[in-house]
């Protein structure tokens, strides 16, 4: 970026003469022909908020070029600065329902990063891929970094199916994914949890709109099956990309324990091929494989912001010592319904301003 004088509003202090004119924002990508990208604020106060409207335009092709983009040095260290960064994005955001993981909220729509025990890695995971309604874009922020590791992994899916085989590639193309879920209370999440409701008539509706097969194996378990495709085209990007859940959700991500002690059927998660056939185990670890030579771990540092194209770059979390607090807002929701529409008649790198 040139330098150039700087426009009222993207500082809040007075900027002096020699200010306006130094650069405001320095840009480098943290891996070699990678993402995602750092920019990093070049002097304190410059207003995050602002200089993403300003850029708007530059920042999207950014995201759709590196998957991901993060913001170092703007100082958006509490939960109300991140709810006014999300407010002036002009994204609408998504409520998090068709859950996956416990979450509570902090404000509206904003959401303390996933409860789940903090000696265990979260694997690599695009958001909601599983489900008929997901949010193009996740906006992550640090407000207290753990002590020991707590990272954020990274992983382009468009380089996650480049390092699947070509029989592996096909197969998932012509099948696609079958999922299964058991919700219970005695293991995993019950279907209050995951439907954020109290209301039987209301989930048996969410899964006749989202296409779901369901089963009441009795009063407080539900079975859901339902069936998604593997692999997209990316509306803004035109490229491929490996948008699943078939190996976050695979049995093979559970204990050995647990598998032998639970058949198949009551596992509280599965996935197979659209056709119900198994995903064996060597090609799980070929899934697993390409998931680990794919990802990207960075140190979290107080007041970043990582701001992600979710159906180009996937995220998970290291396991971590000490006090962690990561928020997160799903914004851009995405339907299968309108993602299809008129053959995704979306314009390239036309995605929506913010």
């Amino acid at each position: 970026m040139k330098s150039r004088k700087i426009r009222k509003g993207l500082v809040q202090h007075k900027a002096t003469p020699a200010v306006m004119q130094q650069k405001l924002v320095e840009k480098t990508p943290l891996q070699e022909d990678a993402g995602p990208l750092l920019i990093r604020a070049t002097m304190s106060g410059i207003l995050l908020q602002a200089w993403l409207h300003e850029n708007k335009n530059e920042v999207r092709d950014l995201l759709n070029q590196y998957g991901g983009i993060l913001f170092r040095g703007f100082a958006i260290d509490t939960k109300e600065k991140f709810k006014s960064l999300v407010d002036h994005l002009e994204l609408h955001a998504l409520e998090y329902t068709m859950r996956s993981s416990p979450r509570y909220e902090v404000g509206d729509k904003v959401y303390h990063s996933t409860t789940y025990p903090a000696d265990r890695m979260i694997q690599m995971h695009t958001e909601s891929s599983y489900a008929m309604t997901w949010p193009m874009k996740a906006l992550f922020c640090c407000i207290t970094p753990a002590e020991v590791q707590g990272e954020t992994p990274v992983a382009d899916t468009r380089q996650v199916l480049k390092r699947l085989s070509p029989e592996l590639k096909g197969k998932f193309s012509r099948l696609g994914v079958k999922y299964v879920r058991n919700l219970s209370r005695k293991l995993g999440l019950s279907w209050q949890e995951v439907f954020q409701t109290e209301d039987k008539n209301l989930v048996e509706a969410e899964c006749i709109r989202n296409h779901m097969c369901y089963t009441w194996k009795s009063q407080e378990e539900l079975r859901i099956e339902w069936n998604k495709q593997a692999i997209y085209t990316h509306p803004y990007s035109g490229e491929l990309v490996w948008f699943n859940h078939a190996f976050f959700f695979n049995q093979y991500t559970l204990s050995e324990h647990l598998r032998e002690v639970l058949d198949a059927d009551s596992l509280p998660f599965n996935t197979s091929f659209g056709d119900g056939s198994p995903i064996s185990r060597q090609e799980f670890e070929e899934l697993k494989n390409a998931w680990e030579q794919s990802m990207f771990v960075f140190p979290w540092q107080k007041g970043d912001v990582l701001f992600l194209d979710n159906m180009l770059m996937a995220h998970g979390r290291m396991p971590f010592q000490g006090k962690r607090q990561i928020l997160v807002s799903l914004l851009e929701p995405m339907s299968e319904k309108d993602f299809h529409k008129e053959n995704q008649n979306i314009p390239l790198n036309d995605s929506p301003a913010f």
